[in-house]
């Protein structure tokens, strides 16, 4: 077993240390830092890195289970095949964070783990998109970590405090903070963050400026990117892999591939999470199983009525709580058929009561 001291600077602690036992003895532990495709680079702790890839016996045994495989941020047991350049995987220590997505292909996709921090970057331009934003903190409260908004390209708009004042009053408690890298106090705000054996993850869409934020942080060129269009302000930079990068004052950071997609699978806890002021509201409904509908004392209607209640929130908490459930029920066959049972009897009781309506019944 390798020296855990050397791993500390990675960010390993007790929590995966007491996961090791005897019947690990003769592998390694490894951070997984890179991944492309089934190969992934890992940092032993020191300057030293190996490539890798999972064991037989490991493909074998999650074959049908792709969140199961390694990810940038896991850590890793591995052995050294024969060249020291090469290491096989064999088993992935159990994470403390994941932040992972509905993938139409393969089911789940983990996007980053063992993350401490999230910061959800949108820029300033015609990027910020509030839904958009719904989901990605859906998605990394649900993760464990702890989002941070970051405002990127500030110096593109004249007033960034009131977008920033604005955000603030509609997600209560998430940090938000506006920094264009022409304007490098801005950034500096961040590093309250970027804490000694502290993983930060930049997560957000395609040219809103991640890795010109990691580049700032690792203050070098390390990443490449290129000047933003003139039509719409967006970067050009197209990352295609998730890296983490050691910086000088002994925090980790994490850069991401925009995604285009990002489907919920079960992540209900962040959505009641974000959306805690409606959770609450439903609470203070006269009944219990109130559709929020018609209902007499239904307290979504009357903040809704009453302008306390944004409608685009209400309708971004409905969208969202629906696509979990739905992804629920899909993993549970007797779920779905109950939901379609429940649904198909609400349309025969609208069906007979507009035909006793047209009977002149009621």
């Amino acid at each position: 077993m390798n020296s855990y001291s050397n791993l500390q600077s990675w960010g390993w602690d007790l929590f995966f240390e007491l996961q090791v036992t005897n019947k690990d003895e003769g592998l390694k532990v490894a951070r997984v830092i890179n991944q492309e495709r089934d190969l992934y680079r890992l940092s032993w702790g020191d300057d030293r890195t190996s490539f890798a890839q999972v064991s037989g016996r490991f493909r074998h045994d999650f074959e049908s289970s792709p969140g199961a495989f390694p990810s940038v941020g896991d850590w890793v047991l591995c052995q050294m095949d024969g060249d020291q350049d090469k290491a096989v995987i064999h088993r992935v220590l159990d994470r403390r964070t994941c932040f992972y997505r509905r993938d139409p292909g393969h089911g789940v996709q983990v996007i980053a783990s063992n993350v401490d921090v999230i910061f959800v970057v949108t820029s300033l331009n015609r990027d910020l998109n509030a839904k958009r934003l719904d989901r990605y903190l859906s998605l990394a409260w649900d993760s464990g970590a702890s989002p941070v908004i970051v405002l990127s390209k500030s110096d593109l708009v004249e007033d960034p405090e009131a977008i920033t004042q604005d955000l603030e009053n509609t997600y209560i408690g998430v940090p938000i903070h506006a920094v264009s890298v022409l304007e490098p106090q801005t950034c500096d705000i961040l590093r309250q963050y970027l804490r000694p054996g502290k993983t930060v993850a930049l997560m957000g869409s395609s040219g809103v400026g991640k890795s010109t934020l990691t580049n700032f942080f690792l203050g070098e060129e390390t990443l490449q990117t290129q000047s933003a269009r003139a039509d719409d302000d967006r970067g050009r930079h197209t990352t295609t892999s998730r890296s983490l990068f050691r910086l000088h004052d002994g925090a980790v950071l994490m850069d991401t591939p925009g995604m285009r997609q990002l489907g919920l699978v079960d992540q209900e806890e962040g959505v009641q999470e974000l959306f805690s002021d409606i959770v609450a509201l439903a609470e203070a409904c006269r009944f219990r199983d109130c559709a929020h509908d018609q209902e007499p004392g239904c307290a979504i209607q009357k903040a809704l009525s009453h302008g306390d209640l944004d409608p685009d929130r209400w309708d971004s908490y409905l969208k969202l709580q629906k696509e979990v459930s739905y992804q629920e029920r899909r993993s549970d066959p007797a779920k779905m058929a109950e939901e379609r049972k429940r649904w198909k009897k609400i349309h025969l009781n609208a069906k007979a009561h507009m035909a006793r309506k047209g009977r002149g019944e009621i």
